[in-house]
C-alpha cells in the first residue's frame, strides 16, 4: 500500500510538471514562448542581420594584417648603408642580410628592393648594386632569370631621419623622459630646470 501511494504521488507530480511545461496557457519560466515570458530572444535583441555589429576585432584585423604584410615586405629592402661607401660591394652585415633574404625568398612574393641613391642622383651606381645583388643570389644557387625579375631599384618604403631628428630620437629613447636633451630636467646643457 505504501508503495502504491508513493507511485501515485510521483505520477501526479510528473503530470503536473509536464502539463505546466507544454500547455497552451502556461505562464512564467515554464513556458518556452518568449512573448509569454516577456523577454526578447537573442535574435530579437541583435536586430536584423544586416544591421548587427561586427564581431569583436573583425574590423581592425584587416588593418593589422596589412601592417604585418608591409613589415614583412620591408625585410626585403637592402638599404644604402648596407653597401660600402659609393660602391656596389655589400658590407658583411649586408651580406648576412642578403643570405637571410635568400632563405625566405621561395616562400614569399615580395620583391628584393635595392634602395635608390638619394634623389636618384646616381642611376649607374644603383644599376651596379642591383647587378651585384643578382650575382650574389645566383652564386647562392638561384636561377638568374627568376632573380632578375625580383630585384628592383626603388626608394625605401620609409623615409630616413635627418641628423637632427635622429639625435632627438636617440636622446628621447635613451635617456627617457627626464634626462638629456634641451628643455628637459636633470641634464642637457642648461642645468636643472632648463
Amino acid at each position: 500500500m505504501k508503495r502504491n501511494g508513493w507511485m501515485v504521488w510521483a505520477l501526479v507530480g510528473a503530470m503536473g510538471v509536464a502539463g505546466a511545461g507544454g500547455c497552451a496557457h502556461c505562464q512564467g519560466w515554464f513556458c518556452k514562448d518568449p512573448v509569454r515570458v516577456g523577454r526578447a530572444t537573442h535574435e530579437q535583441r541583435l536586430g536584423p542581420p544586416y544591421d548587427r555589429p561586427f564581431p569583436l576585432g573583425q574590423v581592425t584585423d584587416a588593418h593589422w594584417e596589412t601592417q604585418q604584410t608591409n613589415a614583412e615586405a620591408a625585410d626585403f629592402i637592402l638599404y644604402d648603408h648596407e653597401f660600402i661607401g659609393n660602391t656596389a660591394q655589400l658590407t658583411p652585415k649586408g651580406q648576412k642580410h642578403l643570405v637571410q633574404i635568400a632563405l625566405r625568398l621561395e616562400h614569399v612574393p615580395f620583391p628584393i628592393v635595392v634602395e635608390q641613391s638619394p634623389d636618384g642622383k646616381y642611376p649607374q651606381l644603383d644599376a651596379q648594386r642591383r647587378q651585384a645583388v643578382i650575382d650574389y643570389l645566383v652564386a647562392l644557387g638561384y636561377e638568374k632569370q627568376r632573380i632578375e625579375n625580383r630585384v628592383v631599384v626603388a626608394p625605401a618604403f620609409a623615409e630616413g631621419l635627418s641628423a637632427v631628428e635622429g639625435e632627438a630620437a636617440y636622446y628621447s629613447t635613451f635617456y627617457g623622459q627626464f634626462y638629456g636633451g634641451t628643455g628637459r630636467r636633470y641634464g642637457g646643457t642648461g642645468g636643472f630646470w632648463r
